[in-house]
């Protein structure tokens, strides 16, 4: 106890207070703490410590007085008195923070005793005029709360004898039980407020995805695409378990969105991890979380993707890049929806959907020995194979229309088309990045552009320049019998196109007309190592 006064002077300690009442209030006490632990309606909690308070103090009355910082004013959160019917009508006065004992005591932050309030100026008459009661005299001790004072806890009206030193000790007690109660409650609140908003921004945005990520919203009306949109729509309201395939760039992780939140699922979150960027020592528990102590740095549990994604979708991106040990045990998540944590015992379930991706070609690592048969038959429920760029010319313009609009809107820039040449550029050109690098191009062109169309001097100069095309002999690729299917005769071209640059892969990206990104991206398509 910091200390107290009186509006007359110095109040000389009393007795110690005899054993039994000890006890009466060590149990009040014990209780409220008790209560501080079980009892979740912060009113119920106040009324049993007043409760308690008056009882001991053998008062008329026992308020709490709390500080409304925003609008600088006082008022009473719960109280307990004699004459029925005060506590409403005092829950309905509010007054000004400097006014009043309890304002005092707010202000120096310390306990005092009143033993008269008609020789005390202090004293804010609005309450009793308001109650119809008399006040005589006053306990008013503040409440604090982790760095101010947030209120006041007030006795009126002594019985049989003044207040005294015990009556201070006892109700500072229950003010700093009452204060932790009250800190909790705001805090439980701020994090209920907290929660509703992020909740109302959830649903929002959730709202907001599902309308953009519509399958008719994907660009392009060409052939291959009509058959993805079909192949969308007959696998959108199932929970069936899809393989998406195709070359980086052509789409693959806007698809499962569209999947996602225009399926069933659609309520939960989407979880996109991509195999390929984690470290295989990393991904395991990245996929399936850990358990505190699973390993050095494991400091507490943290929950997997698969946990993460329950009643949403995991997409499982580039899983050809798992190893054959992390395969086996998403094999088993996906036969039996149950796994456990690294470090853990516990079976948990997960009813997630499952999307897999991949431009690979998983049945040709089938062959190799790479990729388990058992996880590509369990994966390839419902493939969805996306065409490269190449493949549908006739979606090229259109997308880049709609990339400049996009752009455009970002950037604030106001470019309203492409130039006839920039057009001629973009159809002649083999777009080996796909959808993917034909956006950066666009982003691009509306960045440099100056005037209101975006011109050949825009773009790169990969597409503004023929590529150079390896020298071959007329026999360099001998054609079997049956002929080859294209993606053979680009895999002959490069293996001629590295022999012919003794391995050097700038070169023979510059004999390809690639740049050494897209060379490399097509040596691992391919399967073709350095020596090929």
């Amino acid at each position: 106890m910091e200390g107290y006064g009186t509006s007359s002077g110095p109040h000389a300690p009393s007795a110690h207070p005899p054993l039994e009442r000890q006890i009466r209030e060590l149990q009040a006490l014990y209780d409220i703490g008790q209560a501080l632990g079980s009892v979740h309606d912060l009113d119920q909690l106040l009324h049993l410590a007043i409760d308690h308070a008056v009882a001991l103090l053998d008062v008329e009355g026992v308020s709490v007085i709390l500080l409304d910082e925003e609008r600088r004013e006082l008022y009473f959160k719960v109280a307990d008195d004699t004459c029925e019917g005060r506590e409403r009508q005092l829950r309905e006065i509010r007054f000004p923070a400097d006014q009043g004992i309890a304002g005092s005591v707010i202000k120096d932050g310390v306990s005092l005793i009143v033993p008269d309030v008609e020789q005390d100026p202090r004293h804010y008459r609005g309450v009793d005029q308001t109650t119809g009661t008399k006040t005589r005299s006053i306990l008013c001790v503040p409440l604090r709360g982790k760095d101010r004072i947030i209120g006041v806890l007030e006795a009126i009206n002594k019985r049989h004898r003044p207040f005294a030193a015990e009556d201070v000790r006892l109700l500072e007690a229950f003010a700093n039980q009452l204060a932790l109660a009250l800190e909790n409650a705001r805090l439980i609140q701020e994090l209920q407020v907290a929660q509703e908003r992020l909740s109302e921004e959830n649903r929002y945005l959730r709202e907001a995805m599902a309308q953009t990520m519509r399958f008719d919203t994907i660009v392009g009306e060409s052939p291959k695409m009509q058959e993805v949109y079909r192949l969308i729509e007959r696998v959108l309201n199932t929970t069936a378990t899809v393989l998406l395939t195709g070359e980086s760039g052509t789409g693959k992780e806007l698809v499962a969105r569209i999947i996602h939140y225009q399926g069933p699922n659609a309520q939960g979150p989407f979880i996109a991890v991509n195999c390929a960027a984690i470290p295989e020592a990393l991904l395991e528990s990245e996929l399936f979380g850990y358990e505190k102590g699973a390993f050095t740095g494991a400091a507490q549990r943290k929950p997997g993707r698969f946990e993460l994604a329950a009643g949403g979708t995991l997409l499982l991106d580039e899983i050809a890049e798992m190893s054959p040990v992390l395969q086996a045990k998403v094999l088993r998540v996906l036969q039996e929806k149950r796994f456990e944590r690294v470090g853990g015992t516990e079976s948990i379930a997960t009813d997630a959907r499952i999307i897999a991706s991949t431009n690979q070609n998983l049945e040709r690592l089938l062959a190799e020995g790479k990729f388990r048969p058992d996880l590509f038959y369990r994966l390839n429920v419902f493939p969805i194979p996306l065409p490269p760029l190449r493949e549908r010319p006739e979606d090229i313009i259109s997308l880049a229309l709609h990339f400049l609009n996009k752009y455009c809107q970002q950037l604030r820039k106001e470019v309203t088309g492409l130039s006839r040449e920039a057009r001629d550029l973009l159809m002649r050109y083999a777009w080996p990045g796909n959808v993917r690098e034909l956006e950066n191009v666009i982003e691009r062109a509306v960045i440099l552009c100056q005037g209101s169309m975006v011109t050949a001097e825009e773009l790169p100069l990969a597409l503004r320049e023929p590529p150079r095309v390896p020298t071959l002999h007329a026999d360099a690729i001998k054609l079997p019998p049956g002929g080859l299917v294209l993606w053979e005769l680009e895999k002959q071209l490069i293996i001629q196109a590295l022999e012919q640059a003794r391995h050097n892969k700038s070169q023979a990206a510059k004999l390809l007309g690639l740049s050494r990104t897209q060379l490399r991206t097509r040596l691992k398509h391919y399967g073709l190592d350095e020596s090929a």
